[in-house]
């Protein structure tokens, strides 16, 4: 039996590994020769992947401002309807109250029904002819003008009645209705006669002027205006100025010399001298 010395002999040379040449140690340095590879495309797999993730991140910031430009554009697009809806539902509050003030203020004028306005109308349509101013009344007395259909006209003859009646607050609610409301209508220049000729009762003399004297500014076509131009020249006779009365008597006979004012004026221009 040959015994093996598990002991190194010193003086045998040391030989070096064999090398192998075999598959597998093919393989192991492929391997080992593709690390560096590997690990430079996964660095650059990701930066690409972050490039991607930014590109997308920026994509997003993009759509949301985006998306809040458009809710902001909304938002304001609501709020302007919201505001013309609060417009539009305040002018028709506006509108129907007016209209129900209108209303009210026909009922408190006459304290008649609808049925009894319209008799009160009839009577005064056939009796318009004989109608007088009442007390204070001016020369001709008072002629009505044809008047249209709608709330002025049912406003103006309902104040009418009561100033007739001696209610000359509620008559001058009516009058003056009709003159804020209805400047144009061919009534308007009787209800500024008959408002200064209740501040003519009412001892307003300074302020009954003034008011007669709106009549020719306002309505300078009103058949009413030589009546309020006598008028107007009386009331400075009666406060004494004299001066102030006679351009005006001047005025009436020059413009209307055919109208019945302009006697009554001849007569006053000679009474002053």
């Amino acid at each position: 039996m040959v015994q093996l010395s598990t002991s190194p002999d010193p003086h045998k040379p040391i030989l070096p590994a064999p090398v192998f040449r075999g598959p597998a140690t093919r393989f192991l340095v492929a391997v080992v020769a593709l690390l560096p590879l590997a690990a430079c495309a996964t660095k650059a797999d990701v930066r690409d992947l972050q490039d991607s993730i930014l590109e997308l991140h920026a994509q997003q910031n993009a759509l949301l401002r985006e998306l809040q430009r458009d809710q902001d554009a909304m938002v304001d697009s609501l709020q302007l309807v919201t505001r013309g809806l609060q417009d539009f539902r305040g002018e028709t509050l506006r509108r129907v109250t007016n209209m129900e003030d209108h209303l009210l203020r026909i009922q408190e004028l006459t304290g008649l029904s609808q049925q009894q306005l319209s008799t009160l109308r009839d009577e005064l349509d056939r009796d318009r002819a004989l109608s007088t101013l009442g007390p204070g009344g001016g020369p001709g007395g008072f002629q009505f003008q044809d008047a249209p259909p709608g709330v002025a006209e049912d406003v103006y003859f309902a104040a009418l009645a009561q100033f007739q009646r001696g209610g000359l607050t509620t008559a001058r609610m009516g009058f003056e209705d009709v003159v804020e409301n209805y400047p144009n209508d061919p009534l308007a220049p009787e209800a500024r006669y008959l408002l200064a000729d209740i501040l003519v009762q009412e001892g307003q003399v300074d302020q009954a002027i003034a008011a007669f004297l709106a009549i020719p500014e306002f309505h300078p076509a009103a058949p009413r205006v030589p009546d309020a131009l006598y008028r107007a020249a009386m009331l400075h006779v009666q406060e004494g100025d004299r001066s102030a009365a006679r351009p005006l008597l001047e005025r009436i006979v020059n413009t209307w010399p055919d109208s019945g004012a302009a006697d009554l004026a001849r007569e006053a221009l000679q009474e002053l001298g």
